[in-house]
């Protein structure tokens, strides 16, 4: 037996074979090559295959003359990441630079600094020191990077008209407090660490396109102003709507959006209003009409009934109720503030105040929302863009869950900014990402898992290197497909 090259005008084809008769007769096609790296690699396979049939049947005094004979991996790194979210990241017009990788190893690998130089270099092939990652953060520019979302949402949507603005907390793994990390109320229940607030905006579709970052202790309502001065004055909106949950809701605010023309729609807290709106609103017949309407000073109260809601908070307060009556019976303590107790002191409980609880029953299934805007008839528009907020709730789920922006272990004031800026830039990144993952209902998760065994690399072959690219499955063809036509 013997190896038979051939070769084509477009290919080199190695075939083993034997002579009889004069005439060659085919035992394997080894199979055909057209690159000189891949003609050498297949001539080195044909020979171990001829070895292999030689020798297929003979026994060895020494087993290791027949090894056999296979490739060396020499190196490998993923390259699919970069195809996906680098992709978007350069669609969005962020800058050329090693932000880029840290944003993919951000949304992919959302570990420590330590952690994420290690995962570039084993993973990605990309060598990054940590000093130079540092180095490299402290020059972030937060307002150019902000300005950069802003033009891609807002050519993206074809303007920005109407945003959401939210707050949540996030804080660190130390006790120790300064003048940025404060001690104050936490959305995350660790009131016994220090924390900073960020409040961020998003268009209708959930984009981020701007954030701001406060000190712990400040009250989430007293951002609101601050944060929309700065972001007019920044972007020059025209024909402006606000929405804001109701935490947002103070008379200076309001008053501000007032005298700047801008027009808002914020959650309203029902009970705390005036005996007569209250009046009002527990009086109408909800039943037969499930939207009604109080006008006020200068701004519109329009209360939505819903009969899930009214069941839901029906549950809820008789949850609440009967553990009271529960820690009451045995004497355990209960929570001074907690609005269904009637005191007769500061020290003594009196009972359960029925009558509050009666009171409470009459709000069951209201929602209320505030506005300034005059258009008539524009009920169902002014819901369903308050309930829009859900996008911005989801934004911050993303960044605390998917990134893990919290906890945050830096100390440096400029290194926790440029940590909230990284984080950011991923959230954008990861929320167009995700916008064209739908289109095949492919999730974040999904992809990164898919587009983690896609990669390239080389391998020796006898003596001579060869490169190497991941085989791609139909999954990994799919989305691709869907980052191409970007």
């Amino acid at each position: 037996m013997f190896v038979r090259k051939i070769k084509s005008r477009k290919s080199t084809c190695f075939q083993i074979g034997e002579k009889r008769y004069g005439k060659f007769k085919l035992i394997k096609h080894v199979g055909c090559a057209t690159i000189n790296d891949e003609i050498e690699a297949l001539q080195v396979k044909s020979r171990q295959e001829l070895k292999d049939l030689i020798f297929k049947n003979q026994i060895f005094l020494f087993p290791e003359i027949n090894k056999s004979f296979k490739a060396k991996l020499l190196n490998w790194h993923i390259t699919g990441y970069h195809l996906v979210f680098g992709k978007v990241y350069d669609l969005a017009g962020f800058p050329n630079n090693i932000l880029k990788d840290l944003v993919i190893a951000r949304i992919v690998h959302p570990k420590s600094k330590d952690a994420t130089v290690r995962f570039l270099r084993d993973y990605l092939g990309i060598m990054l020191s940590k000093d130079r990652i540092y180095r490299f953060l402290d020059t972030l520019d937060k307002n150019k990077l902000t300005r950069t979302a802003y033009d891609f949402v807002s050519k993206k949507n074809k303007g920005i008209s109407l945003i959401f603005y939210d707050v949540t907390t996030l804080h660190f793994e130390t006790e120790k407090e300064d003048d940025f990390r404060k001690k104050g109320f936490s959305k995350n229940h660790r009131g016994d660490m220090p924390q900073i607030l960020v409040g961020l905006f998003v268009d209708y579709e959930g984009y981020p396109f701007d954030f701001d970052f406060f000190t712990g202790n400040t009250f989430e309502g007293h951002t609101f102003k601050t944060s929309v001065e700065e972001l007019i004055k920044k972007y020059q909106f025209e024909n402006l709507t606000v929405v804001a949950d109701a935490g947002m809701l103070s008379e200076d605010n309001l008053s501000y959006l007032d005298v700047k023309k801008i027009n808002y729609i914020v959650g309203a807290r029902l009970k705390n209003t005036k005996d007569e709106v209250v009046n009002q609103i527990i009086n109408h017949n909800y039943k037969l009409e499930s939207i009604n309407e109080i006008e006020l000073d200068n701004q519109r109260l329009i209360i939505e009934y819903s009969e899930v809601r009214a069941k839901k908070d029906a549950k809820n307060r008789e949850k609440i109720v009967d553990r009271l009556k529960g820690k009451l019976e045995t004497g355990k303590p209960v929570v001074h503030k907690n609005k269904f107790l009637a005191w007769e002191n500061k020290d003594e409980i009196a009972s359960l105040d029925d009558k509050k609880i009666e009171e409470d029953k009459q709000f069951d299934g209201l929602k209320g929302y505030i506005t300034n805007t005059r258009n008539q008839n524009d009920f169902k528009e002014i819901i369903d863009q308050y309930h829009n907020l859900w996008r911005v709730e989801k934004a911050f789920r993303m960044s605390k869950s998917d990134l893990k922006e919290r906890p945050i272990y830096h100390q440096e004031i400029k290194r926790i900014k440029s940590h909230l800026i990284l984080c950011f830039v991923s959230l954008l990144v990861m929320k167009e990402s995700e916008k064209i993952l739908s289109r095949k209902k492919y999730t974040i998760e999904k992809t990164i898992e898919i587009m983690g065994k896609v990669g390239e690399g080389e391998v020796r072959i006898g003596n001579t290197k060869m490169p190497l690219e991941s085989e791609l499955n139909q999954d990994a063809k799919d989305i691709l497909k869907l980052f191409l036509g970007h």
